[in-house]
């Protein structure tokens, strides 16, 4: 049996109610204290959303190659960022998992993958917002397509390549306490590294080698495949709906793999 394999079976089967109830901890207590309470999982992403799709949408439509209506330009714009904030969430949260849960860590009998596989169930609220905004938006501007059936199948493979992350950088973030603070940066920057908020007619008119600098980040690929199911109606980057599912499987078994070799002695370095 593969290492990831293992991994999502004592997830999803035998530590499943254990996952969810530490997800759902996490989603109260992340914002215990406050006058909303866990309202603010629904409003954070609500809020975000909006200001993005004011900015660019609707502030600085001609700049951003949007003609005509500005909701196709909020569509395309949702379709990118939705998914991109979700991995974001569980990057920059993930080399902090383990150090901030020593007590657990330190338990022999506990199962320490629940905590990697916590981060991304508690994403999913906020995932979950985000996908009913975007796809309202999607069909008030365009109306239904066909290839959104597909979308279930694009948010599964994110969410396997999400926990696969969370796995590879759980460990890293226990060794190098800087982990954090690089992934913080790299997740600033990437915002505009890949074609989140950047509308299509703006890459087309970037420098050709603008354009494949783009094509390496995997974000791009990421916000092209969900851009077509939700969007375009069609398959217009064929190669992205290649690698997307590649990079997400390859995340999910490079992390399982790095968890596996030192989770015997994360607990001795928390």
């Amino acid at each position: 049996m593969s290492a990831s394999t293992s991994i999502v079976r004592s997830i999803l089967g035998r530590n499943r109610e254990l996952t969810f109830e530490l997800a759902r901890r996490e989603v109260l207590e992340r914002y215990a204290g406050s006058a909303l309470g866990g309202a603010w999982a629904l409003l954070a992403p609500l809020l975000t959303m909006a200001l993005y799709v004011f900015l660019f949408g609707f502030v600085f439509p001609a700049r951003f190659g949007s003609q005509g209506s500005p909701w196709p330009a909020a569509a395309l714009i949702l379709a990118a960022l939705v998914p991109w904030l979700a991995l974001v969430e569980v990057a920059t949260r993930a080399p902090a998992v383990f150090t901030s849960q020593r007590s657990l860590v330190r338990q022999v009998v506990f199962p320490i993958e629940v905590l990697p596989a916590r981060l991304v169930a508690a994403t999913l609220v906020p995932w979950a917002v985000g996908i009913a905004v975007s796809l309202a938006v999607a069909v008030a501007a365009g109306g239904v397509k066909a290839t959104m059936l597909l979308l279930p199948a694009l948010w599964a493979l994110q969410a396997l390549g999400m926990l696969g992350l969370a796995l590879l950088l759980a460990p890293l973030g226990a060794w190098l306490r800087d982990t954090k603070d690089v992934v913080a940066f790299l997740a600033s920057a990437g915002l505009f590294a890949a074609p989140i908020l950047l509308l299509p007619a703006t890459v087309e008119s970037l420098p050709r080698a603008v354009q494949f600098a783009l094509l390496l980040n995997p974000a791009t690929h990421m916000a092209l495949v969900h851009r077509d199911a939700l969007v375009a109606g069609s398959f217009e980057h064929p190669a992205s709906w290649i690698v997307f599912p590649a990079t997400c499987v390859a995340l999910l078994a490079a992390g399982s793999a790095v968890f596996t070799r030192a989770r015997h002695a994360i607990a001795e370095v928390v």
